[in-house]
């Protein structure tokens, strides 16, 4: 998806959140994450924006020293956060260097779609804790925001922290399983050295995942149940699957 479209999602996301941030209430627990108050979640995902802001800016990893600090309520720094993040998009443009965790990009562009799916994930979270089902997600943002979670943070992830994932991935060796968004599929496969992404519903594959893109993306993210989704083939393969990504999906 361009840069474009997906900091229009970003703006659009993000005014979904203060939603139902405002319809949950500041105290309520989040049930997907359970040491937050909906103000936590908040102040979470500005703290996100502005750490992405100051890797832009100092084109590497932030000290804590240079963690930019914002007074006003949870919303008022939420908003200059927001506002400040797409000021450094827009002044830079998605081509430009900028730090990233992710070594095959080290682009703003990376951080703007990381930041729109960021965004998406944690509407959720305030949704569920006002007592909400999860709204909808753009077909295509959607489809962008599952291969964003299997391409960087499963297939990559895996690989490059391999050394806290060694017993996770040796547990789950040779589990072999499609993800069927309607547009779009993948399979994973599960090695010692990492798991291995391959485009289409491999014909070995153990089991098959499948649903919309929205409810793919909440369920690789964790924000639906183990069984919110249809599964074609063996269920106890697709559970493997969705217990393994807990490592991913925080």
């Amino acid at each position: 998806m361009e840069s474009s479209s997906l900091r229009s999602h970003l703006i659009d996301e993000a005014a979904r959140l203060k939603t139902a941030v405002a319809g949950a209430g500041a105290n309520t627990p989040v049930p997907t994450c359970p040491d937050w108050t909906v103000a936590e979640l908040l102040d979470h995902v500005t703290e996100v924006y502005d750490h992405k802001i100051q890797c832009m800016r100092l084109l590497r990893e932030p000290g804590e020293d240079e963690l930019l600090s914002r007074k006003g309520s949870p919303t008022e720094r939420f908003d200059a956060a927001l506002a400040e993040l797409l000021t450094e998009f827009d002044d830079r443009g998605p081509d430009s260097l900028a730090f990233t965790w992710y070594g095959p990009d080290q682009t703003v562009g990376f951080w703007i779609r990381r930041m729109a799916c960021e965004t998406v994930v944690h509407r959720a979270d305030a949704e569920l804790a006002a007592g909400a089902d999860i709204g909808p997600v753009e077909a295509a943002f959607g489809i962008d925001a599952v291969e964003e979670m299997l391409t960087v943070m499963i297939a990559w992830g895996s690989r490059a922290y391999r050394q806290w994932l060694a017993e996770t991935l040796e547990a789950n060796d040779g589990l072999t399983v499609a993800v069927d968004a309607e547009e779009r599929s993948w399979t994973l496969r599960v090695g010692r050295e990492g798991v291995a992404l391959s485009d289409g519903v491999a014909a070995d594959a153990q089991a098959t995942v499948a649903g919309t893109p929205r409810e793919i993306l909440m369920w690789l993210w964790r924000r639906l149940g183990a069984g919110a989704v249809a599964v074609r083939g063996d269920r106890a393969k697709a559970k493997a699957l969705y217990g393994m990504i807990e490592t991913f999906a925080q």
